[in-house]
């Protein structure tokens, strides 16, 4: 499998609606994989019309997967310039002081208003999750109430001015060096007027807003392929990104969505998926011991691990409904285990939420069917009660869920998971 980093440019306004409604179109807060797809697949057939094969195995086998392309402007310089880094969606987990919210300023961003910093809070609620369990199943561990809520009582204020924490969403890179910066997308609203489809005039009582993106904004995401298509599909962008032919979302019979585009290679994480692993599992370890001292060993699992939506992910169980959360017995059809060893996995904490999904098949000129799914920076934590030897095969199986993604539509970004992210680390503000 070859990664790419796509860098993305808006040259015009950029329009990308979030619903079809009847009376307005909600505006979305990044590119979505399913129009980058379409954008690309509308350029290619009109260069290559020929090429029938060629735009199957790029556009409709599935084999490219098309990511969601996710803000990519900063106030750092370094961090605006560093291209080939990933920019995240935040999870869901992720806190913040409610009137100093923000990460930490770098050397060289301006300095405006006060910023206390960014924390996770996952761990958090594992190890409250963890206590109640050992005080509920009547062993002999007992912890008074006030232990048992001091990791989530502890980090209920910010520490610096005692004001509460807050949810804290958005985008976010990381430097080299650790650091974190928060994009900050530039929107605005434009003012239409309705026309009239039998005169082609200005139709008297239609006038509605759109929100933009404004020109110039930046857009960072992560192309996966097979070897051999890396090769067509680069060559393809270099051949049309900067031509202006590329235009993304509505509105670009009126000028909008007009794009540039670039690839690069994609930066190869200092940190293994081993390591990774195992650094979370001792973190949430270490932590449960800080609040209950050692006599938690005994009732802690195997091994400890979290999945972290990065895309939304559209999954359905075996009656074809659509699922709103992962739990045991959902994780052991996406890891292809039999159902029989659900009984391993306990699902012990989730921050997860639901939203439907929409879109138009640029190809047939035709709305998509709605669907619904697992919403972006979703978090699920599970716990491992099997043995020590079937810990290896559980990770190289996570491996694989995390190189292949999970649910449908992934060719369009859908499905994109990161396991036990770096992210939930940061229990400090």
């Amino acid at each position: 499998m070859r990664y790419l980093s796509l860098n993305v440019e808006a040259e015009s306004p950029l329009v990308i609606r979030a619903d079809h409604a009847a009376g307005g179109a909600g505006s979305a807060g990044y590119i979505s994989g399913t129009a980058l797809l379409g954008s690309l697949a509308a350029v290619y057939r009109s260069y290559y019309p020929e090429d029938a094969q060629a735009f199957g195995r790029l556009f409709l086998s599935g084999e490219a997967q098309y990511p969601d392309l996710y803000p990519a402007n900063f106030n750092s310089q370094s961090m605006q310039n560093a291209n080939t880094s990933p920019v995240y969606p935040l999870p869901k987990t992720a806190q913040s002081c409610k009137r100093f919210a923000g990460f930490p300023y770098l050397a060289d961003e301006k300095r405006e208003e006060e910023r206390h910093g960014v924390r996770d809070s996952l761990l958090d609620w594992a190890v409250f999750e963890i206590g109640k369990q050992a005080t509920a199943n009547k062993n002999n561990l007992s912890i008074n109430i006030e232990t048992l809520l001091h990791p989530l009582e502890g980090n209920k204020e910010c520490p610096v001015c005692k004001n509460s924490m807050d949810h804290f969403t958005g985008f976010y890179r990381r430097s080299s060096a650790g650091r974190m910066a928060r994009a900050e997308a530039s929107t605005r609203l434009l003012t239409r007027t309705g026309i009239n489809r039998e005169t082609g005039t200005v139709q008297e009582g239609i006038l509605y807003n759109r929100r933009v993106f404004d020109e110039h904004t930046r857009f960072w995401g992560m192309l996966k392929m097979p070897e051999d298509l890396a090769a067509s599909l680069t060559d393809f962008i270099n051949e049309v990104g900067q031509s202006g032919l590329v235009r993304i979302g509505t509105g670009r019979t009126r000028g909008s969505g007009k794009a540039h585009l670039n690839l690069d290679p994609q930066v190869v994480e200092q940190e293994s998926f081993e390591t990774r692993l195992q650094k979370f599992d001792y973190l949430l370890r270490e932590q449960a011991v800080k609040a209950y001292d050692k006599t938690i060993k005994p009732y802690l699992s195997q091994f400890y691990f979290a999945l972290t939506l990065h895309s939304p992910a559209i999954l359905r169980d075996e009656m074809l409904r659509y699922r709103g959360s992962i739990d045991a017995r959902a994780l052991c059809g996406l890891l292809r285990m039999p159902e029989d060893s659900a009984g391993s996995f306990e699902l012990i904490y989730q921050a997860a939420s639901a939203r439907r999904v929409m879109g138009w098949n640029e190809m047939w000129g035709t709305p998509r069917t709605n669907e619904y799914a697992i919403d972006t920076g979703s978090v699920f934590l599970f716990a491992f009660k099997g043995e020590d030897k079937q810990v290896d095969p559980l990770k190289q199986a996570l491996l694989r869920l995390e190189e292949e993604g999970i649910g449908q539509r992934r060719a369009e970004g859908f499905g994109r998971v990161c396991i036990c992210d770096p992210f939930h680390r940061e229990v400090e503000l």
